[in-house]
This record gives C-alpha cells, sequence and structure tokens, in this order.
C-alpha cells in the first residue's frame, strides 16, 4: 500500500469523523467530545506505565501518529517540547486547531513511512499509540521502529503499541464486507471498515526485536504479548 493512499485514506476519515477514528470506541453519530480529551492521559498513562516509561520536563519528544491531538495534549504538559507527526494533512489540521495553545509543540505532516524531517538523535523520548496497528503491512511498522532508533539520543527510550493479535487484521470479505460497504453507503456505519488501512497489519515481537537492534536499541520491556494492545519499550544504546 502507497503511503499516498494511507494519506488519502487518513484525510477522508478526518473529513468523516475525526474523533471517532482516533477512537472507535466513541458512539460514531454522536461522540463525547469531552470525554474524548479526557481520556487522553489515561491512554498515554496506560501505554508509559505498563513499560515502566516516565516522561521529564526537560525531554525533547516525538510522537509518531499525533492524529488530532489526543496524547500530544499530556505530553506538552509533561515534556518540554514535541515533534508531533502524521501522514494525514486533514487530521494536522484539526490538530493545530484544537491544540493552537500549546506552545511547545511543531506539527510536521509525516511521508508515512519514515521520521523524515526530525533529525537524527534528536528525541529523548518518542511515543505511538494505536497507530502501527492500522499500518497495512508489517515492514512498515518495522521501517518505523528503525526510524525511532534513528532520531533518539544514546539513552533515549521509544514506548509504543503494536498488535500481536492476527485475527483482528483479518481481510473482510463475502457477505461481511458487503455488509460493511452497504451499511456506511447508507449512513449506518463507518466508511472505510474494510479498507487495508484500518484493518492494518500485525508483527511479531521477534521482528520487533530485530528491527529496534538494526536501529541501534535494545527492547527493555514488553506487555500484553500476543494482544492487539502490546506495548513495547526500547532504549538507545
Amino acid at each position: 500500500m502507497a503511503p499516498r493512499d494511507m494519506g488519502d485514506f487518513w484525510d477522508r476519515r478526518a473529513r468523516e469523523n475525526p474523533l471517532f477514528f482516533v477512537d472507535n470506541s466513541l458512539d460514531y453519530n454522536a461522540p463525547d467530545v469531552e470525554a474524548f480529551w479526557a481520556d487522553g492521559p489515561r491512554w498515554l498513562d496506560d501505554l508509559l506505565g505498563s513499560v515502566g516509561a516516565e516522561l521529564s520536563e526537560r525531554d525533547a519528544v516525538v510522537e509518531i501518529g499525533c492524529g488530532v491531538g489526543r496524547l500530544t495534549r499530556p505530553i506538552a504538559e509533561r515534556a518540554a517540547t514535541v515533534i508531533a507527526l502524521d501522514v494525514s494533512g486533514e487530521m494536522l489540521a484539526r490538530a493545530r486547531e484544537h491544540n493552537a495553545h500549546l506552545e511547545n509543540v511543531t506539527w510536521i505532516q509525516g511521508d508515512g513511512t519514515s521520521l523524515a524531517g526530525v533529525p537524527d538523535a534528536q528525541a529523548d523520548a518518542c511515543v505511538s499509540h494505536v497507530v502501527f496497528q492500522h499500518m497495512p503491512d508489517p515492514r512498515i511498522t518495522l521501517g518505523y521502529v528503525r526510524e525511532i532508533g534513528r532520531v533518539l539520543r544514546p539513552g533515549g527510550w521509544g514506548a509504543f503499541q503494536v498488535s500481536n493479535d492476527r485475527h483482528i487484521h483479518r481481510r473482510r470479505r463475502g457477505r461481511e464486507r458487503m455488509r460493511l460497504v452497504l451499511n456506511a453507503a447508507r449512513g449506518r456505519a463507518p466508511r472505510g471498515q474494510a479498507n487495508p488501512n484500518w484493518l492494518g497489519s500485525a508483527v511479531d515481537l521477534d521482528a520487533v526485536r530485530d528491527a529496534a537492534s538494526d536501529g541501534g536499541m535494545d527492547v527493555e520491556g514488553v506487555a500484553g504479548e500476543g494482544t492487539q494492545l502490546c506495548y513495547v519499550l526500547t532504549r538507545r544504546r
């Protein structure tokens, strides 16, 4: 799947219902905006706490897949600076609008395969949550893991979520796919649910370890192995 296709897909989802496509536990027809923003710190704490990571007020942080900035807010409150990347220009436009008060955040539209625009050895920490699970090819995710190693300073860490649950990424076919398409066309359900950019892909932890090593990192912690919410902590050598 070409990166441009990824960007186009998420641009369409941003125009359709940006909050739901960041958190699909919300009511598609009437997402609770207040709860959406209030849950940002909780999800950040869940990720970091699961692997024993903690942000410092001196940290320069890179966030991969910032969406509309739900986790960017609490990251910016705890760190010195944040570079927040997303492949969707539409999502970034909404992130800037919703988070205009965050003066320590730089918003960057990514290319869908790398952390281009972030210098080598720039970051003390990299964070990504519920992003890699939507990558249509695990090789894209592993490329980002290597890129995390590139942008981290020696001793810096990356905390990110991947999916190890292959079942949730299975391609929808036949009647199931037709039902999704028809319900979306009638406005009864979100669009794009059968698209590879939504269904994403699982990655093997051994492959994550190899990619981390290629990026000059060691895997220091894993929580939730074998599930959709598998949290990984890496450390730059």
